[in-house]
């Protein structure tokens, strides 16, 4: 089963989009661009790792999928991690319930527990969705990887 979470965010479902589509550096890592459109495409990196993704599904303030089109994943001691995201789909979903309060559900399809970034992944994407971009939502300040 693919690696999945969900956090409730003060704040209206317009300003997660923005932050996942448009400020992935202040909660995640270093990033070359912002995106605004389906098929546009942006990569992430911090030290020697580097995650490229296409966004195939763009629905304002609904939701988002990143598909991984080129990777070079490098953590000290996991071996065979460097492509294992490629083909993988991050999902992003966006359910506001109130002015000020959304459901974000996370998925990454694809990052299953076979996998041999497994028990180093969904331990970071469980930091970076909950905490950091939780945090940078509420109160400006998120808890980026940057090199």
């Amino acid at each position: 089963m693919s690696y999945t979470t969900s956090v409730s965010i003060e704040a209206n479902s317009k300003i997660i989009f923005n932050a996942i589509t448009q400020s992935v550096q202040e909660w995640w890592g270093n990033t070359n661009t912002a995106v605004s459109k389906l098929d546009d495409e942006f990569t992430t990196s911090f030290d020697k790792t580097f995650w490229k993704f296409k966004i195939l599904e763009f629905k304002p303030n609904s939701k988002i999928v990143w598909q991984c089109i080129d990777a070079k994943h490098i953590h000290t001691g996991f071996d065979g991690i460097e492509k294992e995201w490629i083909g993988t789909n991050v999902e992003w979903n966006l359910e506001e319930k109130s002015h000020n309060e959304t459901i974000l559900n996370f998925t990454h399809n694809g990052l299953v527990p076979e996998l041999n970034c497994y028990e180093i992944c969904y331990p970071a994407w469980e930091r970076f969705v909950t905490q950091s971009l939780k945090s940078f939502v509420e109160t400006g300040k998120g808890m980026p990887h940057l090199s």
